[in-house]
């Protein structure tokens, strides 16, 4: 019996350890699992505030995006004067010429004006792609001695040409409307007045798509128009005592005198006899009265 109570005592001992063991791993993984839902939370904020800092920045990226699609989408058309004096001309316009084939432009028309023994000078006009328009002056400045004059505009064809587009979808949806009506056209006079229409409308359509076409040409090419000068400084050589010719130029003056003084006296010559009907009488009467009065003196 003695035997059986010191067997009970200890297994209650040992029950009494098994339960206070199995309690403290509970605690434990009960911490460990609120710290674990702490870190995930941690985590899951951590994430929701990234997602949010990536998404904002994603819409300012696409509003800077925007912005600059607006600002690509303009439609400008660029034009340009310059006056350049130059050293050689012919050069620099070859210059000009290859410059602007190279970046994929062309020339539209060129002009030159050769005096022989002053100056040279002329206009070139080239079409250049809008996106070498800048860097293309910066390359004909370059060869120039002296930029006299630089004239650099811009026009701004981009609400024309949007309303050019609503017009054309206008137009296309009347013509598509007057095929349809032409083909339930029965009576000729309907399709007559239909047909006059429908090529009234397509006129239309054709003077705006060349508008468009116009516009769409001289943005994507820019015009340069290029004034070119060149002074030619020549120094004559001293002359000779044959060059010179003094006594031929003499007797050239002479003559020259001569003549003038043989030209005068006939000239007069015909003044007076052609005034003499008038100029006799007068001289006649002169003569009389001058006569009378000597005659008249000497009785006083």
């Amino acid at each position: 019996m003695k035997n059986y109570r010191v067997i009970t005592h200890v297994f209650l001992l040992i029950l009494f350890l098994l339960t206070a063991c199995s309690n403290e791993n509970s605690e434990q993984k009960s911490a460990i699992s609120e710290d674990s839902s702490e870190n995930e939370i941690a985590t899951l904020d951590s994430s929701k505030v990234k997602e949010e800092q990536l998404a904002q920045t994603s819409n300012e990226n696409k509003d800077s995006d925007i912005t600059k699609n607006a600002e690509d989408d303009r439609m400008v058309i660029y034009n340009a004067n310059l006056s350049l004096q130059v050293k050689d001309y012919h050069q620099v316009e070859a210059t000009i010429q290859s410059k602007a084939t190279e970046l994929g432009g062309y020339v539209v028309g060129s002009s030159i004006y050769d005096s022989g023994t002053e100056y040279i000078n002329g206009s070139i006009t080239v079409k250049i792609p809008q996106s070498h328009f800048q860097s293309y002056i910066k390359e004909v400045e370059k060869h120039s001695i002296k930029i006299k004059e630089k004239n650099v505009t811009g026009n701004d064809v981009t609400e024309e040409y949007v309303d050019l587009e609503s017009r054309l979808k206008a137009k296309e949806a009347v013509e598509k409307r007057l095929l349809t009506l032409m083909d339930q056209a029965e009576k000729t006079e309907d399709l007559l007045k239909i047909s006059n229409d429908l090529a009234t409308v397509q006129e239309e359509k054709e003077q705006i798509l060349g508008r468009m076409n116009y516009l769409q040409n001289n943005v994507d090419y820019s015009t340069v128009t290029i004034q070119l000068e060149e002074e030619l400084v020549k120094v004559d050589a001293i002359k000779n005592k044959e060059s010179l010719n003094t006594w031929q130029k003499a007797k050239s003056q002479f003559v020259t005198t001569i003549n003038g003084i043989i030209s005068f006296l006939s000239g007069v010559a015909v003044f007076t006899i052609g005034l003499s009907p008038i100029i006799i009488p007068i001289l006649i009467v002169l003569i009389i009265w001058i006569f009378y009065r000597k005659k008249r003196k000497p009785q006083e």
